[in-house]
């Protein structure tokens, strides 16, 4: 029996779904705003890894002589104007732009929804671009290391999840993404992002974070 995944796509008003479903949302947002301004370079590109309806790049104050590419497997039918749109798989497109000068990437919530091997992967050529002067904006839902901890937070965010959304839908969206999201821990997560650069956490919400990765100067490559 093939297994049910949520359709991210069949959302009605997609941008709305995602506020409602991760609280203080609009707060990340804000920051990956102002940190993807303040480090976009011109004669450089912004990539925004699984960019679904543009929305980041279309709320995003551009800089003059920045080129801003938006890359997903499939376009969304509300996705806007405004900037250039690559509808790839993320891997490839992120092997295809290794020639050219990238100050910026923004990946929100996108590593979780791929596989080990496949995450491990473009984990590698985000050092890459790291280790070129860019700076790497991700953010991941994460499992908390203490049990207790991360019940409670979950209890939570379920109290929050039901001023938007019915107990039906909350079970039947947990159920299908289960099928289809690979959470690490915080600590994995960590570590991960160690190794490709230096981390630096600038949001947290329940057990949603926001990391800018940049380059550690006293490594050079992926380890």
């Amino acid at each position: 029996m093939k297994a049910d995944y949520f359709d991210f796509k069949k959302v009605k008003n997609f941008e709305k779904h995602i506020e409602l479903s991760i609280p203080n949302f609009l707060t990340l947002d804000n920051i990956f705003l102002s940190v993807c301004k303040q480090y976009a370079q011109p004669e450089s590109s912004v990539l925004d890894i699984g960019c679904s309806t543009g929305r980041f790049l279309n709320k995003l104050e551009k800089t003059d002589g920045v080129k801003y590419i938006g890359i997903d497997s499939v376009r969304f039918k509300e996705l806007k104007d405004g900037f250039i749109f690559e509808e790839n798989d993320i891997e490839e497109s992120l092997e295809q732009h290794k020639k050219e000068a990238v100050s910026v990437i923004v990946g929100m919530f996108v590593l979780q929804f791929l596989g080990y091997r496949k995450r491990e992967r473009v984990l590698k050529l985000l050092s890459h671009y790291i280790n070129q002067g860019a700076k790497v904006l991700l953010s991941e839902k994460v499992y908390l290391s203490d049990p207790q901890l991360q019940t409670l937070l979950h209890c939570l965010h379920i109290q929050e999840k039901r001023k938007g959304f019915t107990d039906t839908e909350i079970l039947d969206k947990d159920s299908q993404l289960s099928v289809s999201m690979y959470c690490k821990n915080q600590l994995e997560l960590d570590q991960e992002l160690q190794k490709i650069g230096c981390p630096i956490k600038v949001w947290q919400s329940y057990n949603f974070m926001g990391y800018v990765v940049g380059k550690d100067k006293g490594r050079v490559g992926y380890l």
